[in-house]
């Protein structure tokens, strides 16, 4: 278990372990990739993000991250797996933030829907550094150099790798480590 603050103070608990994952998560982020390249999304008000959102009522986790990615990239999924969670601990005015984080394989892109709240996508062929100008805060703590390396260390799935070649039709699947 990694413990580290997040930007705002608040104190967050990322874990690669499936045993600790919480069943029923709140929030879904993820971290797509399209031809050995790392996607972000260019977030209108915050600036470049990793896809990620609520879970809709009658969702599951795993269709929230598959349909953010689409909303917010116009990345179809092709491939998809659970690789973490993390808790970012409540304050006096916010509650707990349980978030899993998906690894995917983006297939092909797509117009975005029409009340898309970003820009589209980037493209990244190189590890980018989010303390630089035009990055959101939500990529500036631990999780993001954390989750990284640690898909680094997954076969198939990172930045310069072809991908898992595993469809997202079958289910999802596990990353395990």
């Amino acid at each position: 278990m990694h413990v580290f603050p997040d930007v705002r103070g608040r104190t967050v608990r990322l874990t690669f372990d499936p045993a600790c994952f919480d069943p029923a998560p709140g929030h879904v982020l993820v971290v797509p990739f399209y031809r050995g390249q790392l996607v972000m999304t260019r977030h209108r008000r915050r600036g470049l993000e990793l896809p990620g959102g609520k879970v809709e009522p009658g969702e599951t986790p795993l269709e929230a991250a598959v349909r953010e990615v689409r909303e917010e990239t116009g990345g179809v999924v092709e491939a998809i797996a659970r690789i973490a969670q993390y808790r970012v601990a409540p304050t006096e005015t916010e509650p707990e933030i349980v978030k899993t984080v998906y690894c995917a394989e983006i297939a092909r892109f797509e117009p975005l829907p029409p009340d898309s709240e970003t820009d589209g996508y980037v493209l990244f062929a190189e590890p980018p550094d989010p303390s630089q100008h035009g990055f959101s805060d939500l990529v500036r703590d631990q999780v993001f150099p954390l989750v990284l390396a640690f898909v680094r260390r997954l076969p198939g799935w990172g930045i310069g790798r072809p991908g898992p070649h595993i469809h997202a039709e079958a289910g999802e699947t596990e990353a395990g480590g």
